[in-house]
């Protein structure tokens, strides 16, 4: 992967694609100690591959963080560029521009990347970064397969570099609340639930966002994943990990069902019902045509049933032995992680805590969208080894 062929196939994926666009818990799981040392103290300089849409939270979060200061901008559509440059907090240091990936890596005073890219490019650009010697920032999904997850874990191995994914709901508050409060409240083993991702569809890119003539990387399920890679992975990461399990069988249906969206052959629904290894049962069911719709997430365990959401975190008690608990509800902070994750990347960075999510966190949630996929194009129960 890391040869300049592997690199200038990239770069011209990249622009056929319009690739550098924006792919539009510590305090309950934390790996605050035994950290690799870094070679320097903060601030710490990063660069942003992809400004896109989702780039402007992302520098919004990095604002916020003295620690970090964006370095540097990669886009192939130059004048985006410019546009985000504009985000970044005042006083600060013009970043670099560039339009090539490779020429942004050999920045040298460069110590970390933010990868903010269409789905498809994260695993390349993940591993050349690393290569680079750069720490690495991922959006999620991780990557559309299991054997790619591998290969960008065996790379951090090599690098002796740091992966943080951007599953951000680790880094949430009120995620981070409600996962605590269902650990120590009594419910008993978690035995099932039930969890969605209802939407409307993709916000319709500006005319300035592409290079014209190419068609937008979430329509083409090569490029997105479809609905549970893109929408799902975020709950389907909170479900894994309530659950603190491994999934070991999948299986699901799912398809383009909606005609009066725009064009497409990556799926706007889908069902996905997983084993783990602790025989808990996850049903996820998620779409992109739905209008109004509130829905929460439930969680059901020996001795009670959770529902998360709104705001709020629900427990109803049943099944215990003697005087029933009285219901309990908890009011959860609001954000859902975004900005919540560059304070702890900057920890990273300063060697004080280890990735979180890492590559392995962001695996487990590719095994189930890789094998929900394969399951539904082949028919068939998914054995989640046989991913890789």
């Amino acid at each position: 992967m890391g040869s300049d062929f592997t690199r200038r196939k990239f770069m011209r994926d990249s622009l056929i694609a319009g690739a550098i666009l924006a792919a539009g818990s510590a305090a309950v799981d934390g790996q605050e100690a035994d950290a690799p040392k870094p070679s320097k103290s903060g601030p710490y300089k990063i660069g942003i591959l992809g400004c896109g849409n989702r780039s402007k939270a992302h520098i919004a979060g990095i604002n916020g963080v003295a620690e970090i200061e964006i370095a540097a901008l990669c886009d192939v559509v130059a004048h985006k560029m410019d546009q985000r440059e504009q985000l970044i907090r005042k006083g600060a240091r013009p970043p670099q521009k560039y339009t090539d990936m490779e020429k942004m890596l050999a920045q040298s005073d460069l110590d970390a990347v933010a990868v903010v890219l269409p789905n498809h490019l994260h695993k390349m650009a993940t591993i050349a970064a690393l290569q680079a010697g750069k720490h690495v920032f991922c959006e999620k999904p991780m990557a559309l397969t299991v054997a790619d997850c591998n290969e960008m874990i065996d790379a951090v191995k090599r690098s002796g570099k740091q992966l943080q994914i951007g599953t951000q709901r680790r880094h949430g508050s009120g995620f981070k609340k409600a996962v605590e409060t269902i650990r120590s409240a009594g419910v008993g083993k978690i035995l099932s639930s039930a969890v969605n991702s209802y939407r409307s569809d993709w916000r319709v890119p500006e005319a300035d966002e592409y290079p014209p003539g190419v068609p937008y990387w979430r329509l083409n399920q090569q490029q997105c994943g479809g609905v549970v890679y893109e929408m799902g992975a975020h709950i389907i990461d909170v479900n894994n990990w309530v659950f603190d399990s491994e999934p070991v069988t999948v299986v699901s249906l799912q398809g383009v069902n909606d005609s009066k969206l725009r064009a497409r052959d990556s799926t706007d629904h889908g069902g996905v019902l997983v084993r783990y290894a602790n025989d808990a049962l996850m049903n996820y069911g998620g779409n992109l045509y739905t209008h109004g719709f509130k829905g929460g997430d439930y969680f059901f365990a020996e001795n009670a049933t959770i529902t998360l959401g709104e705001g709020k975190l629900e427990i109803v008690y049943g099944n215990a032995k003697g005087a029933t608990p009285a219901p309990m509800t908890v009011d959860l902070p609001s954000g859902d992680g975004t900005s919540e994750q560059w304070p702890y990347f900057a920890k990273v960075l300063a060697g004080t805590a280890k990735a979180y999510p890492d590559g392995h966190e962001g695996r487990r949630s590719i095994q189930i969208c890789q094998g929900a996929i394969v399951s539904a194009q082949e028919k068939r129960i998914v054995n989640v080894k046989d991913l890789g």
